[in-house]
């Protein structure tokens, strides 16, 4: 089992309560990630770390890591594709910025799905991303190396980015919490961008209390008011979002859902109508319409010689059977603009049927097994073996995460214990579009229920 959580709360104290400088835990931490290189979580190191000293800022001196599609100026920003390799942008991005005038300090950069297209981190330049709970399995992706450097107690806190369900999954897998803000809530300037319709910036750690700090640190967002659950009304989508579920991922879920409802949240059995069906005909296209132009557009802007690189440069470079499939076919069978017109429509009604069952059954949040399997082998990175047949990883692993990324709404991974096994399991809440302060403060006070 990974250590004692490392939380941000915990290291702020140790900087505030004695002599210990930020050079010092972060030297700690850099030893560390050292000693668990067989994780593969990390692309990129820090050399030496000198953060401030504790100042009265939220996050002074706490270290930090970054997955490697968020841009940072002093280490590079590969996408974890080889292409991409030692290329080092000339600015931090704007969420890296607000957090190093938070106090925080960026002690690495951490592996990933090849150009984010994907769920298990099978990187085949950087290596395979492993489960701290479980070395044979997977941590998930595509922000694998953010979730398991978390989760192996490397860092307090990291970084990840979400288009399709990115830092929720690796947080379900690895038994963390994963916040996907509201779509522009955060921003995604300064990424590595698959669509920039769905992408959004996220963080994994230890606590909902920790998350939301950083949260706050981004965002100049207050805390919300604790929330009580005597009354707490949350929607159970059966519908799509309970279905084909793992056996221990399902009892895992009703006892959850016992617990709540024993401590006096009200259940509300209802339907996202047709949210599966609408995210099957528009995310897909969406991202990949957009990417085709995003990525090129983002690759221009480097300094050189990466500026040069077209979309066929990348391409021919991409080192992952799975994801250089899928940038072919960007290239090879474009998506037209009209069917991403219509794409966009159809999203605009998944939002609309996101909206409607907020106000229609009056819920604060609903609540979702995160991901209906448990972390798969590490090798099975096109199929796998769940409830006795052949599945597609990446189809099966996003089925929960999928729809409410496209709509935009806030989500958050709590997680949820573990099977028999010892494999961590996921519990999701999704809040109304902008309530990200609320779906924070039903989170804290579900993760204390379920503890």
């Amino acid at each position: 089992m990974p250590p004692t959580p490392l939380t941000i709360v915990a290291v702020a104290e140790r900087l505030r309560g004695c002599a210990t400088s930020a050079r010092e835990v972060a030297g700690e931490l850099l030893a560390g990630i050292e000693r668990h290189s067989e994780l593969s979580a990390f692309t990129a190191v820090a050399a030496d770390v000198s953060g401030p000293a504790a100042d009265g800022r939220p996050l002074a001196g706490v270290p930090y890591a970054v997955k490697d599609n968020i841009d940072t100026v002093d280490l590079p920003t590969t996408a974890a594709t080889p292409a991409l390799r030692g290329s080092v942008a000339a600015a931090n991005a704007p969420v890296v910025e607000r957090l190093r005038c938070a106090g925080a300090v960026v002690v690495g950069k951490t592996n990933m799905h090849e150009l984010a297209l994907g769920t298990t981190s099978h990187n085949m330049a950087y290596g395979a991303v492993r489960n701290p709970h479980a070395t044979d399995r997977t941590a998930g992706g595509s922000s694998g190396g953010s979730a398991a450097a978390v989760a192996a107690g490397l860092v307090p806190f990291a970084l990840g980015t979400d288009t399709g369900g990115s830092v929720r999954i690796p947080a379900s897998y690895c038994g963390i919490v994963g916040f996907r803000p509201s779509a522009g809530s955060w921003g995604n300037e300064g990424t590595v961008p698959v669509s920039p319709t769905r992408d959004t910036i996220g963080v994994l750690a230890h606590t909902v209390a920790d998350a939301a700090l950083v949260d706050s640190a981004v965002t100049g967002r207050a805390r919300a008011a604790a929330v009580s659950l005597a009354g707490l009304r949350l929607g159970v989508p059966r519908d799509g979002f309970y279905a084909g579920l793992h056996p221990d991922v399902s009892a895992r879920t009703e006892a959850a859902l016992a617990v709540l409802s024993d401590a006096g949240v009200e259940l509300v059995e209802l339907r996202v109508a047709g949210a599966h069906e609408l995210d099957a005909l528009c995310g897909l296209p969406i991202a990949l319409f957009e990417m085709a132009r995003a990525l090129p557009a983002y690759v221009k802007a480097l300094p050189a010689p990466f500026c040069d690189l077209g979309l066929p440069d990348i391409a021919a470079q991409i080192s992952s059977p799975d994801v250089k499939q899928l940038v072919d076919g960007i290239l090879d069978r474009p998506i037209p603009e009209a069917h991403y017109h219509e794409c966009l429509a159809t999203r605009e009604r998944l939002q609309a049927a996101y909206a409607e069952a907020f106000t229609r059954h009056r819920v604060a949040a609903l609540v979702y097994p995160t991901v209906p399997l448990v972390a798969p082998p590490l090798n099975d990175t096109e199929t796998t073996t769940h409830n006795g047949q052949e599945v597609n990883v990446f189809l099966t692993s996003i089925q929960n995460t999928g729809p409410g990324s496209v709509a935009g709404v806030p989500s958050l991974s709590l997680p949820n214990g573990y099977t028999p096994a010892g494999l961590p399991v996921g519990l999701s809440l999704e809040a109304a579009s902008g309530a990200d302060g609320t779906l924070l403060a039903v989170a804290r006070a579900l993760e204390a229920a379920m503890r």
